[in-house]
């Protein structure tokens, strides 16, 4: 079988399958959602199996689909206490790695979970926040040849953009189930935390650090860092109006489409006109999102970006000079179809390159005066030339915002730093 790449499956019900993933706070529903979406990953896959895993480690629902066509009617589910101790499901729990079965080379009776005829299987963990295991996916087939390895790289990069809203339900529900005194804002200030990185990827040439400040009604910032391959990022930093559940759903139905379609090797013009239809089709004109994307290219210091309605990037140079990088599109979710236009950022040693939301610039004082970017362009042209690690830069900023504003955060507030 030659090597299967998601876009050549056709990325548009790919997308509207990451769409759906994070719509539904039911767990079959979205169980069923992630299945047939990996009837679009995995073209030769004849029956597939999610299991979910709460919080404590018990298994609380397995769902399957049977046949290439099957849709989600005809899923079937069912609660278990445990898996088959030595099955391929509980082998990539306990590892955290996936793994790709050629069934004719091994015992099937070893294989508990495979059902009768299965000559390959492929599974992969469901990995939320930290690493946490919250479920498994298991993909079947009849043809001994069905999955290579790229097909194993290629359902855990499907894993990682399904888990986080799978994460978010089993959380959810713990919560109500348990009775917990949580309110709607703690659920969705855990759901947006969950989804931002948890550390940033180490560069040749550059250091990336980011920093971020809940506020106590919880608004809907994101930013993510993508692995592309060959010293190439994709950036995504966005801003969703509103705040609570509603923000949160909306921020991880953007987080899931993202990373799905920069991982489809499309062009930047494509990957932000398509995370537009999803914001308009889905909410209207109800809610929009500023929304900066770009592909770092690691060993040129190139940022090619598209700035939809986000605030500026600053850029400070070696030279003590200041850029604006401006916005050159509208914000996403407003029209069906803007036009945007990719432009490029070209760092040198010593530049520094920052990106922020609202909750930075716009955060008031008890006069009503806002931070404001001239403000902000001071702080870092200060820590530039003082030769600031990017850490500590981030770390400086979110202070002077707090100095000035002398009280709690009335919006969520982020910052991340590139250094050359």
């Amino acid at each position: 079988m030659t090597d299967h790449n998601p876009s050549q499956a056709g990325s548009g019900p790919l997308l509207e399958a990451f769409q759906e993933i994070g719509r539904s706070l039911e767990i079959g529903r979205t169980a069923d959602t992630i299945l047939a979406g990996l009837r679009h990953v995995l073209p030769g896959c004849d029956r597939a199996t999610l299991c979910a895993v709460d919080l404590s480690g018990k298994t609380v629902l397995c769902r399957r689909l049977r046949g290439r066509d099957t849709g989600s009617a005809d899923s079937s589910a069912s609660s278990v206490a445990d898996l088959a101790p030595g099955g391929i499901t509980r082998r990539v729990l306990d590892s955290g790695r996936p793994e790709l079965l050629d069934v004719t080379a091994n015992d099937a009776a070893s294989e508990p979970e495979l059902s009768a005829g299965s000559r390959a299987a492929v599974a992969t963990p469901l990995l939320g926040a930290g690493g946490r295991r919250v479920g498994a996916l298991l993909a079947e087939s009849a043809d001994p040849d069905a999955f290579s390895e790229r097909d194993r790289a290629v359902l855990a990069s499907y894993a990682a953009g399904a888990a986080p809203a799978l994460e978010r339900i089993l959380f959810y529900e713990k919560a109500v189930e348990g009775r917990e005194l949580v309110s709607e804002m703690e659920v969705a200030g855990k759901v947006l935390q969950d989804l931002l990185p948890h550390e940033c990827p180490v560069l040749e040439g550059m250091e990336v650090a980011a920093a971020y400040e809940p506020c106590s009604q919880v608004g809907g910032d994101y930013y993510d860092l993508i692995p592309l391959g060959e010293d190439r990022w994709g950036f995504a930093m966005a801003d969703v109006a509103g705040k609570g559940i509603p923000a949160a759903l909306l921020v991880a139905a953007l987080h899931a489409s993202v990373f799905s379609l920069a991982k489809s090797s499309l062009t930047l013009r494509v990957i932000v006109g398509r995370t537009n239809q999803l914001l308009y089709e889905s909410v209207g004109e109800t809610r929009y999102a500023t929304f900066f994307f770009g592909l770092l290219d690691v060993p040129l210091r190139r940022l090619i970006h598209i700035n939809a309605g986000h605030p500026p990037p600053i850029l400070v140079r070696a030279s003590g000079d200041v850029e604006m990088i401006h916005a050159s599109g509208l914000p996403l979710g407003l029209f069906p179809a803007p036009r945007y236009f990719e432009e490029v950022i070209q760092l040198d040693e010593g530049d520094l390159l920052t990106f922020y939301t609202d909750g930075i610039t716009e955060s008031a004082d008890r006069h009503g005066d806002l931070f404001g970017r001239d403000r902000l362009a001071e702080v870092l042209r200060r820590e530039r030339d003082l030769g600031t690690p990017a850490a500590e830069v981030c770390d400086n900023v979110l202070k002077a915002v707090r100095r000035f504003r002398k009280g709690a955060p009335d919006d969520d507030q982020t910052v991340v730093v590139i250094k050359a």
